[in-house]
C-alpha cells in the first residue's frame, strides 16, 4: 500500500500548522480577556467569594490544560508528519537550501515544553491575582495631610 502523495502529505503538515496558529491566536486572545480583566475590574474581582474565586480559577486551569493538550497533540503529530516527509520525499539535492532548512528539516520536539512552560506561567499570574490585588494593582497608601 502506497503511503500518501507528496503533495497530499505537504497539505497535511500545512492544515496541521494552521491549526497550531488557531490554537496559539485563541490562547492568547483569552488570556488577553482574562488579563483586561484582572486589571480593569480588578475591585469586582475582589469581592468574589472564595468559591467563586476557586470555581473561576478551575474553569482558567481547564482552559490551560485543554488548549495546552491540544497543542501538544498538534505539535506532536506535526513532527511526525514532518519526520514521515523527510524519509519518504526528504532528499536534500532536491531542495533549495533555505527551503530545505526551514521546511523539511523543520523539528517541533522542543514546542511542547515551551506550551508547558507558557500555560504554566499564565496559570500562576492568574492565580496570584485571584489571591492579592496587590499582585496585579499598586494601590498607593493614602496621604497624610499636614
Amino acid at each position: 500500500m502506497a503511503g500518501p502523495s507528496e503533495e497530499a502529505l505537504i497539505q497535511a503538515i500545512m492544515d496541521v500548522r494552521s491549526q497550531i496558529d488557531f490554537l496559539w491566536q485563541f490562547f492568547v486572545s483569552v488570556h488577553i480577556a482574562i488579563f483586561a480583566l484582572l486589571l480593569l475590574y480588578d475591585h469586582a474581582v475582589e469581592t468574589l467569594s472564595v468559591v467563586a474565586k476557586t470555581l473561576t480559577v478551575a474553569g482558567i486551569a481547564a482552559f490551560e490544560w485543554i488548549n495546552g493538550n491540544a497543542l501538544v497533540t498538534a505539535y506532536t503529530l506535526v513532527d511526525s508528519m514532518h519526520e514521515q516527509y523527510r524519509l519518504t520525499y526528504g532528499q536534500a539535492n532536491r531542495f533549495h537550501y533555505t527551503f530545505y532548512e526551514h521546511f523539511v528539516l523543520a523539528t517541533f520536539q522542543s514546542r511542547p515544553s515551551v506550551v508547558l512552560m507558557t500555560h504554566s506561567t499564565a496559570l500562576v499570574i492568574v492565580l496570584l491575582a485571584f489571591a492579592s490585588r496587590r499582585f496585579i494593582q499598586n494601590h498607593p497608601a493614602k496621604q497624610q495631610r499636614p
